[in-house]
Order: structure tokens, then sequence, then C-alpha cells
């Protein structure tokens, strides 16, 4: 795995891998990095059939910044693709925390066609050996 930064504001970090392609987020996704992040996703997933993301340190994400990952796939809105033939590009969420996961399965983006958890672990609940963190606004995620 080759790490090359992609973008970083001292808020949230996103560097490129090579093995397998995909980024890497560290940190906090919501208005202020939003731009940084769209502009990251864009230019990571145009030359690639599938893309991986790596979410493990992520400590806060907004309903936009998430919404932004899974329209990586080119499906908008939860629909079948980008350009309605259902030709959705794969992304494969890695270290995904388990309150994004909620959100996933809320508002129904969980089945969007091309995004996939890796291990697919939807629904399984916070380890209860591990502390919660000091979020942004006292959240964790």
């Amino acid at each position: 795995m080759t790490n090359c930064p992609v973008y970083d504001d001292g808020v949230l970090r996103i560097t490129s891998t090579t093995h397998p392609p995909g980024l890497t987020f560290e940190g906090e996704i919501d208005e202020s990095t939003y731009p940084g992040l769209v502009q990251a996703l864009q230019a990571s997933t145009s030359d690639w059939a599938e893309i991986h993301l790596s979410l493990g340190g992520v400590s806060y994400c907004d309903l936009a910044g998430l919404r932004a990952i899974v329209c990586a796939t080119g499906a908008s809105d939860g629909e079948a693709g980008g350009n309605g033939r259902g030709d959705a590009r794969r992304v494969v969420l890695h270290e995904v925390p388990a309150q994004l996961i909620t959100v996933l399965q809320i508002v129904g983006w969980d089945d969007t066609p091309g995004l996939a958890l890796d291990p697919p672990t939807v629904g399984t609940p916070p380890r209860p050996d591990r502390p919660p963190e000091g979020g942004r606004h006292g959240s964790t995620v």
C-alpha cells in the first residue's frame, strides 16, 4: 500500500492508496472539509472501476459528506446508476464506524448499487470494550 497525500487542511487528511486503489480518511468530514472531500473523490474515481475507501480514521462525518462518499458509485440519491443504466462503480468501504453504518441504513443508502462494506458489518453494534472517543459536538462520529 503506497500512500500519497491528496488533501490535508488540519481537520481532514485524505491520502491515496495504490494497492488497493483508493483513499484513506482521517479526521472530520463536515461543511468546511466537504470541498476537499468531493475533489479527492472525483480525482480518484475517474480512473478506476472499483475504489476502496478506508473510513477508520473518521471521527465525525455529516450527512453531506456521507452522501458524497455514496455518490462515488455514480449513483445519485440511491438510484441505479449515474447514467440510468445501472452500471455503477464499485465502492468498497473499509473500517466503517458503527454510527455511519446506522445512518446508511436509516437513509437507505446501504442498498446503493455498487456500494459494499468490507467486512459486511451491517447491524453490528459498537464493541463494548472500546470506550467512545470525544468527537465533534460530543459525538463519536
